[in-house]
C-alpha cells in the first residue's frame, strides 16, 4: 500500500481492515480505535482525504494482486446468466411405477417412480408419458460454469433444497455494464399527439 508512508500505524491497519468488507465500525474496532467511539472515528478517518487516497491505493493493488477488471468480472455474471441450470436440479420423464409390468392394477399403492428406467410407451397407467423425477446431481463434478451458480444445498422436509445464482440479476448486470437501460419510449397517436407521457428507463 504506496500511502502507508503518510499514515499513523493505527490508519494503515484501519485501511487494511476497511477494504474487507467495508464496514469502518468494525474496521476501526480492529485497528484498536475504542470500542465505543469506533463508528464516529471510523466517520472521521473516512472524511480525510489521504485515508481516502490510502483506500483507493489499496483497492488498486488488491485488484492487480488478484487480476480482477472490469472484463473477469463481466465473464462471470455472463457465464452466470448462461449456464444450464439443468446441470444442478432437473425434472426427468421416467417410468412409473406400472411401466415394463411393474404394478399390475391402480389400487397397488407401493408402486414407486423407477428413475433408471424411461417410460414405457405401452404403459396402461401413464400412456407412455411416465413420471416426473427430480434429479438432483453430484455437486462435486460441475462445470465451471454451474459451480459458479451453484451457491448450496440444504435438506428441509420436502427433500434437498438447491440455492443457485440469480440468472436475472446476473443478465441485469451485464445490462447495466453494456449501458442497455437508456432506451427512451414514446407512445404517440395517428396524429402525433401524446397518448401517454414519454417514459425514461434509465439504471446508473
Amino acid at each position: 500500500m504506496s500511502q502507508s508512508k503518510k499514515l499513523t500505524a493505527k490508519q494503515a491497519l484501519f485501511v487494511l481492515e476497511y477494504i474487507k468488507d467495508f464496514n469502518g465500525g468494525r474496521a476501526a474496532r480492529d485497528a484498536g480505535f475504542s470500542a465505543k467511539t469506533a463508528d464516529q472515528q471510523a466517520w472521521k478517518l473516512l472524511q480525510m482525504p489521504h485515508i481516502q487516497q490510502a483506500i483507493d491505493g489499496a483497492i488498486a493493488e488488491r485488484k492487480e494482486r488478484l487480476r480482477i477488471d472490469a472484463d473477469n468480472v463481466l465473464w462471470q455474471w455472463w457465464q452466470i446468466a448462461t449456464a444450464d441450470y439443468n446441470e444442478l436440479s432437473s425434472v426427468k420423464r421416467v417410468a412409473c411405477g406400472w411401466c415394463w409390468g411393474g404394478a399390475l392394477t391402480d389400487e397397488d399403492e407401493t408402486a414407486v417412480v423407477n428413475p433408471n428406467e424411461a417410460p414405457d410407451p405401452d404403459c396402461p397407467k401413464c400412456k407412455g408419458e411416465g413420471a416426473p423425477y427430480v434429479h438432483i446431481a453430484d455437486t462435486t463434478k460441475l462445470s465451471p460454469a454451474a459451480k459458479l451458480v451453484y451457491q448450496g444445498a440444504k435438506a428441509t422436509k420436502f427433500g434437498i433444497e438447491v440455492t443457485t445464482a440469480d440468472r436475472m440479476k446476473a443478465l441485469d448486470n451485464v445490462a447495466r455494464h453494456l449501458g442497455m437501460f437508456k432506451d427512451k419510449v414514446e407512445h404517440t397517436g395517428a396524429d402525433g399527439a401524446e397518448l401517454f407521457p414519454s417514459i425514461t428507463v434509465k439504471y446508473e
